[in-house]
């Protein structure tokens, strides 16, 4: 009897002891968005108390929910405030950061309430001012990486920018933090190194830890040489989205429960920030990183939550297309993308997107293109009165030249609105596009053991769709899913469709239509010409004006 009372007034002591570490387990959790900790301590079969396991819960939905408030800031488009600095304080910051920087810092966000806008006119002046040191990145140099060296040299690798904008997130009283962890690139291979490569932030704002990335949105590096290219792909990007490309040497600085292993990481296919800001997602299948492809291809869906976003897709080998490799069909707001291979060899996989109606400027144009054919169209369009010579002059200073590359590359300045209006206008009557679409997932692919590819007999090659036919949200090609056809063999062709009144191949001159079958699909038994090289179904909304839908090859073989 006097044991058990001892027992029970023991308990009684300890318990208020055990409930104050693990109060200040949980606050400390919380305080510093360590969601392992939180995620540990719910899934405890020793926690008990009902209080903090709500605490701990409610602040793991915060970082495991997407934050849709954040998604006004990625706007791509730099503050304009950043430069109302003035010429005079501008000069002096780069000769004296230790001295100007306050100031200049205080000054861009003078008047400024909201958090997250004061972060991001921190991180667009780095992006505006500071490029990426490719001499200490990849040509052995050995630069300083404190604020003030980069500020004066103008240029820095990650750890530089990171110092920097910590530097200013200080002095604008903002709560920040410097993170060390692995990262993916394009051209990712599948392994990363065994030391921490890359350098990155976090700002804590309303009580919650926010992931960003000012090197990455400054621009990119190709073929060792920098290219200025303003983004918000990586700023305020939600946790679980930021470790598809960022890993964090601690776990603590995921923000993310249950947390990513190094393994999981390396696993994951190439998915950049650019993917997010189109209203993109995966359905039940993600694509690895290695994927293997059977007699009926690899295929994924993706869910499009914007009709304002079209999607292309296609497979390479060493950066070659491989044409007819790849298909992709639409049901309501889901893509599906199917991909083969035609060998065993390794290749990769590519989906890109675009806003539709955005106007895009090429940042790449190869030397002889722009030497050989831009310059020549340029004095031809002045002389037929077409552009002036103030628009022909801003389009030539809009482009310079990396002889290392074998390109001109369009030399970003956002606020220079007379020369971008100028290149804008130029750009299609050279014949340069102002629709291209950015890679927004890359994987690899290759024949599983028990496949050997579909092979030169192009048995398993898809046809060619037209974009118009991509993004048909009711439109569905039944048969012949191969792209190749034969002169003088009779196929079946059937497609399915709610978008289309009328289906038809257009072939000397005439329209041959197609007929609905029995379960109201467009259906046409057709003996293929052997005087054509192609064939191609035209699919029409009001029975008069047609549009190419796909596109099938012809091939002829000797008797």
């Amino acid at each position: 009897m006097k044991k058990n009372i001892l027992i029970l007034i023991t308990l009684a002591v300890l318990a208020p002891i055990a409930f104050a570490q693990n109060q200040d387990l949980v606050n400390n959790a919380i305080s510093q968005g360590d969601c392992e900790t939180l995620y540990a301590f719910v899934n405890s079969t020793e926690t008990r108390e009902q209080n903090l396991i709500t605490s701990a819960n409610q602040a793991l939905r915060r970082y495991t929910t997407v934050d849709t408030s954040t998604t006004r800031y990625r706007t791509n488009r730099m503050e304009g405030r950043i430069r109302s600095l003035g010429r005079e304080l501008t000069e002096n910051v780069f000769l004296d950061p230790e001295k100007y920087l306050p100031e200049v810092t205080a000054r861009l966000i003078s008047g400024l309430n909201d958090q997250f806008l004061k972060v991001k006119v921190i991180h667009d002046w780095i992006c505006d001012n500071i490029a990426y040191d490719v001499e200490t990145a990849y040509m052995g140099r050995n630069n300083r990486q404190d604020y003030v060296s980069v500020i004066k040299a103008k240029k820095g690798v990650c750890s530089g920018y990171a110092n920097l904008f910590y530097e200013m997130c200080s002095l604008a009283s903002i709560e920040c933090i410097k993170i060390n962890g692995f990262s993916k690139n394009w051209g990712y291979a599948g392994y990363i190194d065994s030391y921490p490569d890359h350098d990155w932030n976090a700002v804590k704002i309303n009580s919650k830890w926010y992931l960003l990335d000012v090197t990455w949105d400054a621009g990119y590096v190709l073929r060792r040489s920098f290219i200025k290219r303003y983004s918000t792909n990586y700023l305020f990007l939600d946790s679980r989205s930021f470790l598809y490309t960022h890993l964090s040497l601690e776990n603590k600085y995921q923000y993310y429960a249950p947390v990513v292993s190094k393994e999981a990481f390396i696993e994951q296919p190439y998915i950049p920030g650019a993917f997010f800001k189109y209203q993109l997602e995966f359905t039940d299948t993600i694509p690895l990183y290695g994927n293997l492809a059977g007699e009926n291809g690899f295929t994924f869906q993706l869910i499009q939550r914007s009709n304002n976003v079209e999607t292309s897709s296609d497979l390479r080998l060493n950066q070659q297309i491989i044409n007819g490799a790849q298909w992709q069909s639409k049901s309501g707001n889901v893509i599906s993308f199917t991909f083969n291979v035609p060998d065993n060899q390794n290749y990769r996989g590519y989906i890109f997107a675009g806003s539709k109606n955005e106007r895009r400027i090429d940042y790449e144009i190869p030397i002889n293109q722009y030497e050989r054919t831009v310059l020549p169209l340029l004095d031809e369009l002045l002389q037929n009165r077409r552009i002036t010579a103030a628009e022909k002059e801003h389009f030539i200073n809009s482009y310079y030249k990396i002889e290392y590359n074998n390109s001109y590359y369009f030399l970003e300045d956002q606020f220079d609105t007379t020369r971008n209006n100028a290149v804008i206008k130029i750009h299609p009557l050279v014949g340069l596009s102002l629709a291209s679409l950015e890679a927004i997932l890359e994987f690899h692919l290759k024949a599983d053991e028990e496949y050997a590819g579909y092979g030169n007999n192009y048995t398993k090659r898809f046809p060619h769709a037209y974009t118009i036919m991509e993004e048909a949200s009711n439109t569905k090609l039944i048969t012949p899913i191969n792209g190749i056809v034969t002169a003088g063999s009779t196929e079946t062709f059937i497609i399915e469709s709610r978008d289309y009144t009328s289906i038809a191949f257009y072939l000397d001159n005439r329209h041959i239509l197609f007929r609905k079958n029995s379960n109201g699909a467009f259906e046409l038994t057709y003996e293929i010409p052997s005087n054509i090289d192609e064939l191609i179904i035209y699919g029409s909304r009001n029975g008069r004006n047609f549009n190419g839908l796909i596109k099938y090859d012809v091939v002829h073989y000797d008797d």
